[in-house]
């Protein structure tokens, strides 16, 4: 096995549990050591209202998810095969969770973004057109108002909520203080806010000599915000991508 520049580095993982695993393992497989320590939990939106808006399918004409868990909390409502309205997601992985379901998407853009799938949907909707938007309760409301300032007529679904994750705030601290933490991942904006809630006024010092990684540019806007520095943001917003970025980070000279 190609060496990688990320063997033996420990790595947090801060995905919900159940996103945590692929993450862990693909790490492990370049040598380096992850540890998980969720800081987000997400759990399933109300059933009755998602029901009641699938039987409503019919009357849409797009179907647009900006998440994989957007698409996994909302299919196990739906019996298929059924018609069902053009789907468009947001990139790779959403498109992956489709396909789960053996569907695949009619758009998916190349910058897996909401402002580049605004870009392309807008020419594609007319005046008029019903869109369902499925989300989580932190969705950006970027999409649903680009499309309609485009005419289309815009319902919003929230499937899933995102909520802080305290229970490895112990465990983080220690990992932190002892300085057992190479690198550090955050896959979302919900991710930032919670790490800054849980590390408080500690958060700077705490960070300092600490490869930040944020999975794109979005996550990265948020913990610059937050005022965290940023070391890696990979141009591939994908797992496999930040893994990359990483490997480029930690190949430099001194690191």
């Amino acid at each position: 096995m190609t060496h990688s520049a990320l063997a033996g580095k420990t790595v947090l993982v801060t995905r919900g549990k159940e996103q945590a695993a692929s993450f862990s393992a693909k790490l492990r497989a370049v040598g380096a050591v992850p540890v998980e320590i969720p800081l987000i939990a997400i759990r399933p939106a109300a059933p009755e209202e998602i029901a009641s808006m699938v039987e409503r399918l019919g009357e849409y004409r797009w179907l647009v998810f900006t998440s994989a868990n957007a698409v996994r909390f909302f299919f196990p409502h739906v019996s298929l095969p059924r018609p069902l309205p053009n789907v468009a997601v947001v990139g790779r992985k959403t498109a992956a969770a489709l396909a789960e379901h053996g569907l695949s998407p009619a758009l998916v853009p190349d910058d897996y973004t909401a402002e580049r799938l605004a870009d392309l949907l807008m020419p594609r909707v007319k005046q008029g057109d019903r869109v369902l938007f499925v989300k989580g309760n932190l969705a950006r409301p970027t999409l649903p108002e680009a499309l309609r300032n485009a005419g289309a007529a815009v319902d919003e679904l929230t499937v899933y909520e995102t909520e802080p994750d305290e229970n490895g705030r112990e465990r983080l601290l220690s990992l932190l203080r002892r300085r057992e933490l190479d690198a550090v991942t955050l896959m979302s904006p919900s991710a930032v806010d919670s790490l800054v809630r849980l590390l408080d006024k500690e958060v700077d010092a705490l960070l300092s000599g600490v490869a930040v990684a944020c999975i794109g540019p979005v996550t990265k806007e948020a913990a610059e915000r937050a005022g965290i520095p940023v070391h890696i943001c990979p141009t591939d917003y994908t797992t496999d991508g930040i893994i990359k970025a990483m490997e480029q980070y930690f190949s430099m000279e001194g690191r």
